[in-house]
């Protein structure tokens, strides 16, 4: 499934499908939903088969089936008092393959967790967490009195 693709053998995109392609990149865009679709591509399912599968409550599974069915990948019917979901477009499964063998991917994937560990590790040391400190201003510049919250704008002069 591996082929390479030549840029010039490939139809220039127009605009709509661009923003198409990125819309369905965002819905791609969840661990959940990747798993959702993985799994709705062995068998149809109901929302708690998936819930136990995937061990996560089942209102984040439901809003992720609601990402899922408006991007038109996959579609629901009754079965009973449940709803029984699928996978409407069988072709995301090759792509979702075919995106978990891109190799520099995976090696950028590799370099940013190195680098988010030897940040963790850089902070841990120092004794502090990463994020804003609050630090206190220099006693040259501190005012002698502090103003708080005082308005700046004279009271009205009555007549």
């Amino acid at each position: 499934m591996s082929e390479r693709y030549v840029l010039a053998d490939l139809p220039k995109l127009a605009d709509e499908d661009v923003d198409r392609t990125a819309a369905l990149v965002k819905v791609l865009d969840s661990k959940t939903r990747l798993e959702i679709l993985l799994l709705l591509a062995e068998e149809e399912k109901v929302v708690h088969q998936l819930v136990t599968e995937l061990e996560k409550s089942q209102p984040v599974i439901s809003q992720h089936l609601r990402v899922l069915r408006s991007a038109g990948l996959v579609s629901s019917s009754r079965k009973g008092r449940e709803v029984l979901y699928a996978l409407d477009q069988p072709d995301i499964i090759g792509i979702i393959h075919e995106l978990a063998s891109l190799e520099k991917l995976t090696e950028a994937q590799d370099e940013l967790a190195e680098l988010r560990k030897r940040r963790r590790e850089n902070s841990g040391s120092a004794g502090g967490s990463i994020g804003a400190a609050i630090v206190d201003p220099p006693a040259t510049v501190r005012p002698e009195v502090d103003p708080g919250l005082a308005p700046q704008t004279p009271k009205p002069v009555r007549d």
